[in-house]
């Protein structure tokens, strides 16, 4: 009987370690998994932001371009009609050229604002992946510990 004891030690070892082994695996594997989704969320975020940018400052050239010919429109009716570009011309001229100009500004502070947002999620994603790889080890130590701690008491137990 004794020697079926000392098969039984050895086997519930071996499953302790097999059975260890196969958890750690799968912490690695999860860990990996983690850290390259959040990069990948990381990377997407940063491209919207870029591609946000991109469509902001055409949007503000389009703006510009329309600008000059509401400006131009507005000096030809004006020439038109005999009134030279003083007083309430002028002054009509100046202030379509600061609300052009607001526009413009606008568009751009809506892209900007966008873009830092998602450029800080893009940074907390990165955070998050580097805090699931750590944690990842912790677990992992933490799972060696308990494996060994399994076998070692499945050696030691006596009848």
């Amino acid at each position: 009987m004794l020697p079926f004891l000392a098969i039984a030690k050895v086997l519930s070892a071996v499953s302790a370690v097999a059975g260890t082994y196969m958890s750690i695996q799968g912490q690695r594997q999860a860990a990996k998994a983690a850290e390259q989704s959040a990069e990948w969320n990381a990377d997407q975020a940063r491209k919207q932001a870029a591609y946000d940018e991109s469509v902001a400052q055409k949007n503000m050239r389009r703006e510009r371009e329309n600008n000059k010919r509401e400006i131009a429109r507005m000096r030809a009716l004006g020439a038109r009609s005999g009134l030279t570009e003083t007083g309430a011309v002028s002054d009509s001229l100046i202030e379509a050229s600061e609300r052009h100009q607001t526009e413009i500004d606008d568009i751009w502070e809506r892209a900007s604002t966008q873009a830092k947002q998602l450029r800080g999620q893009a940074q907390m994603s990165s955070w998050e992946g580097e805090q699931a790889q750590t944690a990842s080890k912790y677990n992992i130590y933490g799972t060696a510990l308990s494996g060994a701690g399994s076998v070692a008491s499945s050696l030691i137990k006596e009848k």
